[in-house]
C-alpha cells in the first residue's frame, strides 16, 4: 500500500512539472521564432565613383548581420561580396579582381538579414536596385594659348571612358557651357573670350551615357585682347570664313542643347559634305526642296546616311553664327529641330556668296558606321582585288539589299547561291551592329 501511494506521488509530481515546461517550452518556441530577421528594405543605390557603387538601406528587426549580394544586371545569380554588422545601413562596393565592376554596364544589388544565433535568413528584395557604372575623373592637363588666339586644352585619359565633354566659363558665364564632344585627349577652342581669363573643364563620359565626375576648379588660361590703341574708332563687323562660320554654328547648337538639357550632338563628315552642298542649293533655291524637286532629306541617301529622324534648318542673311543660331532659336519649328531629343549627330554647311551666308544644320538620329564583314567562302570578290574576305562599312541602321549593295563572289566550278547570317539564309539586313554574312554555293 505504502509503494502504490508512493508511485502515486511521483506521477502527480512529474505531470506538475510537465504542465510547468509546457507553457515555459511554447514561450522558449516563440522567442526563437521571433528571432528571425524581417525583410531588408532598400532605400537607394549611386555610383559614387570610377568603378564604385554605393548601396543603402534601412535596418531591420532581428538582424545580427546584413549581407550585400550583387549581379550584372540580366544575370540570375546573385554574388555575396560582403557580411556586414547589424550598425551597418551602407555599403560601398570597390571593383576587385574577385568582385569586379566594369565600366559602362548595368549592376543590381540587394541586402539579406542575418542572425548568427539563429542561423537564419529574413526574406529579400529579389528585383534589388540597379544603376550603371561612371568613368574616372579626368585629370586636367593644361590649357595652352596659342599663336593664332586659339587655346588648346588637353588631359590625361580617364579610365572607362569613349568620349569627353570639354566645358568652358569666363567672369560673365559662372556656368560651364558646352564647348564640344571628342574622342581624343585635347580641344581646341577657336574663339575663346577676349581680355580675360577662360576656364576649361572637361567630363569623361561611358557608352552608357553616365558621366564620371570632373574638376570644379579647371585649368585657367588669360586671353589678351589685342592694342586696343590700334583700334578703329568705329568696330567693322566682324567676317567669318565657311569653315569658321560653321564650327561656330556647331558649338552654338550645342551650347544650346546643353542649356535645355539635351543630349549633345556629334559631328560627321558626310554629315557635313550634305549640308555643305544642300547649303549651294539654298543660294540657289531658299527651300526646302532641292532645286531637283526632291524633298531635303534626299540628301541623306546620296551619302549612304539613313533619314530616320533626319530634320533640316536654313538660313540666310545673318552676318554671323551668333546671329544665325539666335534667329533659329526664335523660331519654334527650327527650335524644335536645333533641340530635337533624339539626334544624335549634325552636320553644317555654309557657303558665302558676295556678302552673305546660306547656313544649312542637317540633323540625323544615326551618325555612326557599323561593320559587314562579307566572307566568300571558296570563293573571292573580282570588283575587290580578288579578296576572299571582305569588310564593308555602312551607317548604323541602313536598310541593306545584298543584291545591290553586295559585290557578288564567284567560284570556280560552283553557283552562287545567296548570303547566310549565322545559320539563317539572308537577302537584306538592317545593319544595327558589327556582323558577318558568309556565301553559300551550289
Amino acid at each position: 500500500m505504502y509503494k502504490k501511494r508512493k508511485y502515486l506521488y511521483a506521477l502527480f509530481a512529474f505531470i506538475i512539472a510537465a504542465l510547468i515546461c509546457i507553457p515555459q517550452a511554447l514561450q522558449m518556441r516563440t522567442q526563437a521564432a521571433a528571432k528571425k530577421p524581417g525583410t531588408v528594405k532598400l532605400s537607394s543605390i549611386e555610383a559614387t565613383d570610377y568603378n564604385k557603387i554605393n548601396i543603402k538601406w534601412k535596418k531591420t528587426s532581428g538582424a545580427t548581420n546584413y549581407i550585400v549580394y550583387y549581379k550584372e544586371a540580366g544575370s540570375k545569380k546573385w554574388i555575396k561580396i560582403k557580411t556586414l554588422d547589424s550598425a551597418k545601413s551602407s555599403y560601398t562596393h570597390t571593383s576587385s579582381k574577385k568582385y569586379p565592376i566594369d565600366t559602362g554596364y548595368k549592376y543590381t544589388y540587394t541586402v539579406k538579414a542575418y542572425n548568427k544565433k539563429t542561423k537564419k535568413s529574413g526574406a529579400y528584395n529579389k528585383k534589388g536596385l540597379a544603376t550603371n557604372t561612371i568613368p574616372q575623373t579626368v585629370k586636367l592637363n593644361e590649357a595652352k594659348l596659342n599663336s593664332n588666339g586659339s587655346v588648346t586644352i588637353s588631359w590625361f585619359k580617364a579610365g572607362g571612358a569613349d568620349q569627353y565633354e570639354v566645358y568652358v566659363r569666363n567672369k560673365d558665364n559662372t556656368k560651364w557651357l558646352s564647348l564640344d564632344t571628342v574622342s581624343g585627349l585635347n580641344c581646341t577652342d577657336k574663339y575663346p573670350f577676349e581680355g580675360q581669363d577662360n576656364i576649361y573643364t572637361v567630363k569623361a563620359y561611358s557608352k552608357s551615357g553616365k558621366a564620371g565626375k570632373y574638376d570644379t576648379n579647371g585649368v585657367k588660361v588669360y586671353v589678351p585682347s589685342g592694342d586696343d590703341d590700334d583700334k578703329p574708332d568705329i568696330t567693322p563687323a566682324p567676317t567669318f570664313t565657311e569653315e569658321q562660320f560653321a564650327a561656330e554654328i556647331f558649338r552654338l547648337t550645342n551650347v544650346e542643347r546643353a542649356k535645355h538639357g539635351e543630349p549633345l550632338v556629334q559631328t560627321n563628315n558626310d554629315l557635313n559634305r550634305a549640308a555643305m552642298e544642300r547649303a549651294k542649293e539654298i543660294s540657289i533655291k531658299f527651300s526646302h526642296t532641292r532645286p531637283d524637286g526632291t524633298d531635303s532629306t534626299s540628301i541623306l541617301s546620296e551619302y549612304g546616311i539613313p533619314d530616320y529622324n533626319g530634320g533640316e534648318n536654313i538660313a540666310a542673311g545673318f552676318t554671323s553664327p551668333q546671329s544665325t543660331i539666335d534667329g533659329w532659336m526664335n523660331s519654334p519649328g527650327h527650335r524644335v529641330a536645333l533641340l530635337n531629343t533624339y539626334s544624335t549627330h549634325l552636320g553644317v554647311g555654309v557657303y558665302k556668296s558676295g556678302s552673305s551666308y546660306y547656313c544649312v544644320q542637317v540633323f540625323t538620329a544615326y551618325g555612326e558606321k557599323e561593320k559587314l564583314t562579307i566572307d566568300a567562302n571558296g570563293g573571292y570578290f573580282p570588283t575587290l582585288n580578288n579578296a576572299t574576305v571582305y569588310d564593308m562599312y555602312f551607317y548604323h541602321g541602313t536598310a541593306l539589299k545584298f543584291s545591290r549593295d553586295i559585290p557578288t563572289p564567284v567560284r570556280d566550278g560552283y553557283t552562287f547561291a545567296g548570303w547566310m547570317w549565322y545559320t539563317t539564309p539572308v537577302t537584306g539586313m538592317g545593319l544595327t551592329s558589327n556582323t558577318k554574312i558568309t556565301a553559300t554555293w551550289n
